[in-house]
């Protein structure tokens, strides 16, 4: 599903999260991992489009704030240094993925997913996580090795395990996801491209 890598990711940088607002413009124009989570019939395409276009009034919540807490310390356990940088597909450039960890090693890149869950017993990603993590592996490009995807079971704001619970995901692992997924957000991409365009002309 990817080509070869011409253009390492540092070449392909559209934004950083440490500059929010920067940081959103960047992501309007493309379709992100977290619209990628969503992304499972292609007969849903107009209600994804207008989904993405709908101005975002959410400005987080105890869970996101829960998340930002325990985002590090999952990172940190992991060994993997936090990433805020957007970085997009070389293939297809409306494609586009902030992974929350991202390691440089001689063999090639590892990424790490992190969740934290509520109140609640997971035994690994939801079928959503799951394209989250191929499409964040195809928009990095065919360097990356493995994603860790790493989760902290919270209750009553403690960790209920010792440690956080993980899980490798292999691209292998998720090529059927990704050949299903891709082609929805292609075509999403190209919608999303053209109204946007048609309201600057407007």
């Amino acid at each position: 599903m990817t080509a070869l890598l011409t253009l390492p990711y540092t070449d392909r940088i559209l934004g950083d999260s440490k500059d929010r607002e920067a940081w959103l413009v960047a992501r309007e124009p493309i379709v992100g991992a977290s619209d990628a989570a969503k992304l499972v019939k292609a007969s849903s395409i107009e209600a994804y489009l207008a989904a993405k276009l709908r101005p975002s009034t959410f400005q987080g919540n105890a869970y996101t704030e829960s998340g930002n807490l325990w985002e590090p310390i999952m990172l940190a356990w992991a060994g993997i240094p936090q990433n805020t940088l957007l970085i997009r597909s070389e293939a297809h450039h409306g494609l586009a993925a902030t992974p929350d960890g991202l390691l440089v090693t001689p063999e090639g890149i590892v990424l790490a997913e992190v969740k934290a869950k509520h109140n609640k017993i997971v035994y690994g990603p939801t079928p959503g996580e799951l394209r989250q993590v191929a499409f964040q592996q195809f928009c990095i490009g065919p360097e990356v090795l493995y994603t860790d995807f790493i989760w902290a079971e919270i209750v009553n704001g403690e960790m209920r395990t010792e440690v956080p619970k993980s899980l490798r995901i292999y691209p292998a692992d998720v090529d059927q996801v990704l050949a299903d997924l891709l082609p929805i957000a292609i075509e999403l991409s190209a919608r999303l491209t053209d109204a946007l365009e048609f309201e600057r002309g407007m």
